[in-house]
């Protein structure tokens, strides 16, 4: 399979259709302090030389993926939820799955804490062992209901991402990036305390700009 962006960003940067459910944490509110701070990662990056090797996304659709479900490049492959036809409509898809997550209770009191800042994405961890736990039992739950078992579950990096990166960096970029990287890591470590994310939802997708609860959004493209 080629590179995963592709399927998500054209050459310019242009999200295009791409298909798929997922388990998130909406972090797309002041309410929540790394929201803000995220919004200023996200302006620091769009300015940075390197920029334009990236495709940044709208702070309205931050969040943290909790567990990625199936994807339309998912069709054919070992990574299909079980019992499912191959040949399914999304739409039954989404329905289908939906049903199976909700039957799992989401846990509770999770915290998280930022761990560092990259060009296109800010890593979180969780802030104690019992929010670990818990993120790692409900995952590992919902893949076995589900079927759907991407690879590095295990390994597995919470994030709020801000961009896809399009191209690889130049040495110079390189440089750059790390440089703003490890300023930013120490700025957002000591602003942003540990916080306990929102319940996460199921949602749907029909490109990498925004998340959708409600399933009725979904496109007519497949």
């Amino acid at each position: 399979m080629k590179n995963e962006v592709q399927f998500k960003f054209d050459q310019d940067g242009h999200a295009i259709p791409y298909y798929g459910n997922t388990i998130i944490s909406f972090l797309n509110t002041f309410r929540y302090p790394i929201f803000s701070e995220s919004i200023k990662v996200w302006e620091r990056m769009r300015k940075a030389g390197f920029a334009k090797r990236l495709a940044f996304l709208p702070p309205s659709s931050f969040h943290m993926t909790v567990l990625s479900l199936c994807r339309e490049i998912d069709r054919g492959t070992d990574r299909w939820p079980s019992g499912v036809p191959d040949d399914a409509k999304f739409a039954e898809i989404d329905a289908c799955l939906k049903e199976r997550v909700e039957r799992i209770p989401y846990p509770e009191e999770i915290w998280m804490e930022p761990e560092i800042c990259e060009a296109h994405r800010i890593v979180l961890c969780p802030a104690d062992e019992e929010s670990g736990r818990k993120l790692k039992d409900y995952r590992d739950t919902v893949s076995a209901a589900t079927g759907i078992r991407h690879p590095g579950h295990d390994t597995f990096r919470y994030h709020i991402s801000l961009a896809y990166r399009l191209q690889e960096f130049s040495q110079e970029e390189k440089q750059e990036e790390e440089a703003i990287s490890k300023e930013l890591t120490e700025v957002i470590k000591k602003r942003v305390a540990p916080f306990c994310i929102p319940a996460p939802q199921f949602v749907i997708f029909n490109d990498m700009m925004s998340y959708e609860p409600d399933l009725s959004k979904r496109g007519k493209l497949y």
